[in-house]
């Protein structure tokens, strides 16, 4: 493992503003509603891009969606061909799962000449081990093994791991996992709500939550009451947010810089 880790960017500049930067060699749980924890990771996965890194998704729950990061690439002044540092695959079985993690170091070192990736987004990794076919303890086991690899290879590899967790996943065992994720990870991160560009999220280890800015509403003064041809020209600025682009749902047509996206 390198002897010192690198930071890597939220991509969210609220919660930059707010929370320490993410360590490689660490793993992250992300946790909240479906769309804005996935909204989230695709802005890590961008802002990673758009520093010339690889990075690599692996998805559990039927999210990956290439072409939800054209937009956020676009909006970072990125052309759409910079996808190409995207590695993909979705697993539709738990056993497809534990099989693309324990693959993960080869695929990552047989690609070494692209450039050495620091991040490594997995969305609803429970979702694989709820299967009604496994009985409790093999699906137990097989996620204890993809949370030690996941370990292994962020220590050895010096990877930041991103997991992410749905509110939606609220069965007995899928709770049973999620209490199992939590005790694994270095970081958890739970997303309220996000609203335009305002995002409120709270960073359990640190007891932060992030306060979005609020536009003071208008309210009446003096110069209000003086005549037009006296009054004083008051002009009043705020800086522009930075416009976060939203994911876009699966099901729509990709571009075909999308489509030329490699898997795994």
């Amino acid at each position: 493992m390198a002897s010192e880790q690198d930071s890597v960017s939220w991509g969210v500049d609220e919660m930059s503003l707010i929370f320490p930067r993410p360590k490689t060699g660490t793993a992250v749980l992300i946790e909240g509603p479906r769309q804005p924890t996935l909204r989230f990771v695709v802005e890590m996965l961008c802002e990673e891009i758009s520093s010339d890194s690889p990075v690599y998704w692996v998805d559990g729950g039927m999210s990956l969606d290439p072409s939800s990061l054209i937009r956020p690439l676009s909006a970072r002044g990125m052309p759409a061909s910079r996808i190409e540092l995207l590695r993909a695959c979705r697993a539709f079985t738990a056993h497809q799962m534990v099989d693309l993690l324990r693959r993960l170091d080869e695929e990552i070192r047989k690609y070494a000449d692209r450039g050495k990736p620091r991040l490594v987004v997995i969305t609803d990794l429970t979702k694989m081990f709820a299967d009604r076919q496994l009985n409790g303890a093999e699906s137990r086991a097989m996620l204890e093994e993809c949370l030690d690899t996941i370990q292994m290879l962020s220590r050895n590899m010096d990877l930041l791991f991103v997991l992410t967790l749905t509110e939606s996943d609220a069965s007995r065992n899928q709770r049973n996992m999620t209490d199992k994720i939590r005790k694994v990870v270095d970081e958890r991160i739970t997303i309220k709500s996000w609203k335009e560009e305002h995002i409120v999220a709270t960073n359990h280890m640190l007891d932060l939550t992030t306060s979005p800015m609020i536009t003071a509403p208008f309210s009446a003064t003096l110069l209000d009451f003086y005549p037009v041809d006296h009054s004083s020209i008051v002009v009043c600025t705020s800086p522009p947010f930075n416009k976060i682009s939203s994911v876009m749902p699966n099901g729509e047509s990709m571009d075909s810089e999308a489509r030329s996206a490699s898997a795994l």
